[in-house]
Protein backbone atom coordinates (compact mmCIF):
# COMPACT_ATOMS: atom_id res chain seq x y z
CA UNK A 1 0.00 0.00 0.00
CA UNK A 2 2.99 2.28 -0.38
CA UNK A 3 6.77 2.56 -0.62
CA UNK A 4 9.71 4.10 1.19
CA UNK A 5 11.29 7.05 -0.60
CA UNK A 6 14.41 8.48 1.04
CA UNK A 7 13.44 6.73 4.27
CA UNK A 8 10.00 8.38 4.24
CA UNK A 9 6.88 6.31 3.76
CA UNK A 10 4.50 7.36 1.02
CA UNK A 11 1.02 5.83 0.84
CA UNK A 12 -0.31 4.54 -2.49
CA UNK A 13 -3.74 2.99 -2.02
CA UNK A 14 -5.36 0.96 -4.77
CA UNK A 15 -8.98 0.19 -3.99
CA UNK A 16 -10.43 -3.14 -5.12
CA UNK A 17 -13.47 -1.37 -6.51
CA UNK A 18 -14.70 2.15 -7.16
CA UNK A 19 -15.92 3.84 -4.01
CA UNK A 20 -19.60 4.66 -3.58
CA UNK A 21 -20.46 8.33 -3.11
CA UNK A 22 -21.16 7.88 0.59
CA UNK A 23 -17.70 6.29 1.05
CA UNK A 24 -15.64 9.17 -0.38
CA UNK A 25 -15.68 11.24 2.81
CA UNK A 26 -14.75 8.15 4.82
CA UNK A 27 -11.77 7.54 2.56
CA UNK A 28 -10.60 11.15 2.87
CA UNK A 29 -10.88 11.05 6.66
CA UNK A 30 -9.02 7.76 6.72
CA UNK A 31 -6.15 9.19 4.66
CA UNK A 32 -5.91 12.22 6.93
CA UNK A 33 -5.68 9.95 9.97
CA UNK A 34 -2.93 7.68 8.65
CA UNK A 35 -0.88 10.48 7.08
CA UNK A 36 -0.09 11.81 10.55
CA UNK A 37 1.38 8.44 11.61
CA UNK A 38 5.14 8.08 11.29
CA UNK A 39 6.17 4.69 9.89
CA UNK A 40 9.79 3.84 10.74
CA UNK A 41 11.65 1.67 8.30
CA UNK A 42 13.82 -0.33 10.72
CA UNK A 43 11.47 -0.62 13.70
CA UNK A 44 9.28 -3.70 14.08
CA UNK A 45 5.54 -3.12 14.46
CA UNK A 46 3.72 -4.19 17.61
CA UNK A 47 -0.03 -4.46 18.04
CA UNK A 48 -1.59 -2.78 21.08
CA UNK A 49 -5.25 -2.42 22.10
CA UNK A 50 -5.48 0.98 23.80
CA UNK A 51 -8.88 0.34 25.33
CA UNK A 52 -7.26 -2.08 27.81
CA UNK A 53 -4.39 -1.17 30.12
CA UNK A 54 -2.77 -4.51 29.29
CA UNK A 55 -2.73 -3.67 25.59
CA UNK A 56 -4.59 -6.91 24.83
CA UNK A 57 -7.91 -6.87 22.95
CA UNK A 58 -11.10 -7.91 24.74
CA UNK A 59 -14.64 -8.08 23.39
CA UNK A 60 -15.95 -6.43 26.55
CA UNK A 61 -13.86 -3.29 26.07
CA UNK A 62 -14.77 -3.10 22.36
CA UNK A 63 -18.47 -3.36 23.19
CA UNK A 64 -18.05 -0.66 25.85
CA UNK A 65 -16.47 1.68 23.30
CA UNK A 66 -19.28 1.07 20.81
CA UNK A 67 -21.94 1.82 23.40
CA UNK A 68 -20.24 5.01 24.55
CA UNK A 69 -19.71 6.41 21.06
CA UNK A 70 -22.68 5.26 19.01
CA UNK A 71 -25.64 4.78 21.32
CA UNK A 72 -27.89 7.29 23.04
CA UNK A 73 -29.11 6.82 26.60
CA UNK A 74 -32.42 5.52 25.23
CA UNK A 75 -30.64 3.00 23.01
CA UNK A 76 -28.52 1.71 25.90
CA UNK A 77 -31.60 1.31 28.08
CA UNK A 78 -33.54 -0.47 25.34
CA UNK A 79 -30.68 -2.83 24.49
CA UNK A 80 -30.24 -3.80 28.13
CA UNK A 81 -33.98 -4.37 28.31
CA UNK A 82 -34.32 -6.63 25.27
CA UNK A 83 -31.40 -8.87 26.25
CA UNK A 84 -33.09 -9.49 29.63
CA UNK A 85 -36.56 -10.18 28.22
CA UNK A 86 -38.06 -13.65 28.56
CA UNK A 87 -38.22 -14.30 24.84
CA UNK A 88 -36.30 -16.68 22.54
CA UNK A 89 -32.81 -15.54 21.41
CA UNK A 90 -33.99 -15.34 17.81
CA UNK A 91 -36.67 -12.83 18.81
CA UNK A 92 -34.12 -10.83 20.79
CA UNK A 93 -31.78 -10.60 17.79
CA UNK A 94 -34.70 -9.59 15.55
CA UNK A 95 -35.62 -6.78 17.97
CA UNK A 96 -32.01 -5.59 18.11
CA UNK A 97 -31.86 -5.49 14.30
CA UNK A 98 -35.16 -3.60 14.15
CA UNK A 99 -34.04 -0.96 16.66
CA UNK A 100 -30.68 -0.57 14.88
CA UNK A 101 -32.46 -0.36 11.50
CA UNK A 102 -30.57 -3.39 10.21
CA UNK A 103 -33.51 -5.29 8.71
CA UNK A 104 -33.41 -5.66 4.90
CA UNK A 105 -36.25 -3.29 4.13
CA UNK A 106 -36.38 -1.90 0.61
CA UNK A 107 -35.07 1.42 1.90
CA UNK A 108 -32.04 -0.20 3.52
CA UNK A 109 -31.32 -2.36 0.47
CA UNK A 110 -31.58 0.67 -1.79
CA UNK A 111 -28.97 2.49 0.32
CA UNK A 112 -26.71 -0.53 -0.27
CA UNK A 113 -27.12 -0.12 -4.02
CA UNK A 114 -29.64 -2.94 -4.48
CA UNK A 115 -31.89 -1.67 -7.25
CA UNK A 116 -35.67 -2.17 -7.13
CA UNK A 117 -38.31 -1.34 -9.68
CA UNK A 118 -40.71 -0.69 -6.83
CA UNK A 119 -39.34 0.63 -3.51
CA UNK A 120 -42.79 1.23 -2.06
CA UNK A 121 -44.16 -0.35 1.08
CA UNK A 122 -45.40 -3.85 0.10
CA UNK A 123 -48.44 -3.42 2.35
CA UNK A 124 -49.81 -0.05 1.20
CA UNK A 125 -47.53 1.02 -1.68
CA UNK A 126 -47.82 4.68 -0.71
CA UNK A 127 -44.31 5.50 0.57
CA UNK A 128 -40.82 3.96 0.49
CA UNK A 129 -40.52 0.99 2.81
CA UNK A 130 -38.64 1.96 6.00
CA UNK A 131 -38.84 0.32 9.44
CA UNK A 132 -40.71 3.23 11.02
CA UNK A 133 -43.40 3.15 8.36
CA UNK A 134 -43.70 -0.62 7.90
CA UNK A 135 -44.04 -1.57 11.57
CA UNK A 136 -45.65 1.51 13.09
CA UNK A 137 -47.25 3.96 10.67
CA UNK A 138 -48.54 1.96 7.72
CA UNK A 139 -52.32 2.03 7.36
CA UNK A 140 -52.23 -1.79 7.47
CA UNK A 141 -50.24 -2.07 10.73
CA UNK A 142 -51.10 1.00 12.78
CA UNK A 143 -54.62 -0.31 13.66
CA UNK A 144 -52.94 -3.35 15.28
CA UNK A 145 -51.26 -1.05 17.81
CA UNK A 146 -54.48 0.86 18.38
CA UNK A 147 -56.28 -2.40 19.12
CA UNK A 148 -53.55 -3.29 21.62
CA UNK A 149 -54.01 0.03 23.39
CA UNK A 150 -57.71 -0.65 23.93
CA UNK A 151 -56.75 -3.49 26.28
CA UNK A 152 -55.84 -0.91 28.92
CA UNK A 153 -57.90 1.95 27.46
CA UNK A 154 -54.76 3.88 26.50
CA UNK A 155 -55.16 6.84 24.13
CA UNK A 156 -52.92 9.35 22.44
CA UNK A 157 -50.47 9.55 19.54
CA UNK A 158 -47.73 6.95 19.05
CA UNK A 159 -44.07 7.72 18.27
CA UNK A 160 -42.86 7.21 14.72
CA UNK A 161 -39.43 5.98 15.87
CA UNK A 162 -39.17 2.26 16.86
CA UNK A 163 -36.99 2.89 19.95
CA UNK A 164 -39.43 5.45 21.39
CA UNK A 165 -42.38 3.27 20.40
CA UNK A 166 -40.91 0.30 22.28
CA UNK A 167 -40.21 2.45 25.34
CA UNK A 168 -43.80 3.67 25.44
CA UNK A 169 -45.19 0.13 25.30
CA UNK A 170 -42.71 -1.26 27.81
CA UNK A 171 -43.61 1.52 30.23
CA UNK A 172 -47.26 0.59 29.79
CA UNK A 173 -48.26 4.14 28.83
CA UNK A 174 -47.55 5.16 32.41
CA UNK A 175 -50.15 2.78 33.83
CA UNK A 176 -49.57 0.38 36.74
CA UNK A 177 -49.51 -2.81 34.67
CA UNK A 178 -47.30 -5.80 33.88
CA UNK A 179 -44.54 -4.08 31.93
CA UNK A 180 -42.60 -7.22 30.99
CA UNK A 181 -45.64 -8.66 29.20
CA UNK A 182 -46.11 -5.44 27.24
CA UNK A 183 -42.47 -5.56 26.13
CA UNK A 184 -42.98 -9.16 25.01
CA UNK A 185 -46.13 -8.19 23.17
CA UNK A 186 -44.29 -5.45 21.26
CA UNK A 187 -41.71 -7.98 20.06
CA UNK A 188 -44.37 -10.59 19.23
CA UNK A 189 -46.37 -8.16 17.10
CA UNK A 190 -43.40 -6.65 15.24
CA UNK A 191 -41.89 -10.05 14.49
CA UNK A 192 -45.25 -11.34 13.21
CA UNK A 193 -45.66 -8.27 10.99
CA UNK A 194 -42.21 -8.95 9.54
CA UNK A 195 -43.03 -12.61 8.93
CA UNK A 196 -46.25 -11.80 7.09
CA UNK A 197 -44.52 -9.05 5.13
CA UNK A 198 -41.99 -11.63 3.93
CA UNK A 199 -44.77 -14.12 3.11
CA UNK A 200 -46.38 -11.44 0.96
CA UNK A 201 -43.16 -10.62 -0.93
CA UNK A 202 -41.69 -14.08 -1.38
CA UNK A 203 -44.77 -16.32 -1.44
CA UNK A 204 -47.47 -13.99 -2.68
CA UNK A 205 -49.66 -14.56 0.39
CA UNK A 206 -52.21 -11.90 1.26
CA UNK A 207 -51.44 -9.66 4.26
CA UNK A 208 -54.40 -10.20 6.59
CA UNK A 209 -54.28 -7.87 9.60
CA UNK A 210 -56.67 -9.97 11.66
CA UNK A 211 -54.53 -13.08 11.08
CA UNK A 212 -51.40 -11.12 12.03
CA UNK A 213 -53.06 -10.11 15.30
CA UNK A 214 -54.16 -13.66 16.03
CA UNK A 215 -50.72 -15.17 15.35
CA UNK A 216 -48.97 -12.46 17.37
CA UNK A 217 -51.24 -13.23 20.33
CA UNK A 218 -50.45 -16.92 20.05
CA UNK A 219 -46.73 -16.17 19.86
CA UNK A 220 -46.85 -13.96 22.96
CA UNK A 221 -48.82 -16.64 24.81
CA UNK A 222 -46.34 -19.37 23.83
CA UNK A 223 -43.46 -17.31 25.22
CA UNK A 224 -45.31 -16.78 28.49
CA UNK A 225 -46.19 -20.47 28.64
CA UNK A 226 -42.59 -21.61 28.27
CA UNK A 227 -40.71 -18.85 30.06
CA UNK A 228 -42.88 -17.30 32.79
CA UNK A 229 -42.94 -19.32 35.98
CA UNK A 230 -46.41 -20.31 37.13
CA UNK A 231 -48.12 -19.37 33.88
CA UNK A 232 -50.27 -22.34 32.86
CA UNK A 233 -53.32 -20.68 31.30
CA UNK A 234 -54.74 -22.17 28.11
CA UNK A 235 -54.57 -20.05 24.98
CA UNK A 236 -58.36 -19.92 24.57
CA UNK A 237 -58.85 -18.60 28.10
CA UNK A 238 -55.91 -16.21 27.78
CA UNK A 239 -57.01 -14.74 24.45
CA UNK A 240 -60.61 -14.41 25.63
CA UNK A 241 -59.47 -12.46 28.68
CA UNK A 242 -56.59 -10.56 27.08
CA UNK A 243 -57.35 -7.30 28.89
CA UNK A 244 -57.02 -9.02 32.26
CA UNK A 245 -53.62 -10.51 31.47
CA UNK A 246 -52.16 -7.30 30.10
CA UNK A 247 -53.71 -5.04 32.69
Amino acid sequence: MGTFSEDRWRWDFKWRRNLFDHENDLAVNFMEDITSISIQRYVKDNMMWKAESTGVYSTKSAYRIMLNTNASATDVRNFKLIWKMKIPPRATVFTWRLLKDRLPTKGNLLRRNVIFQDVGCPLCGQVQEEVGHLFLNCQRTMPLWWESMTWIQAVGPLPAVPASHLTLFCEGFGANINHSRWCGWWVALTSTIWQHRNNLIFQGKQFDSSKVMEEAMFLAWSWLKSREKGFNTSFNHWSSNIKEYFG
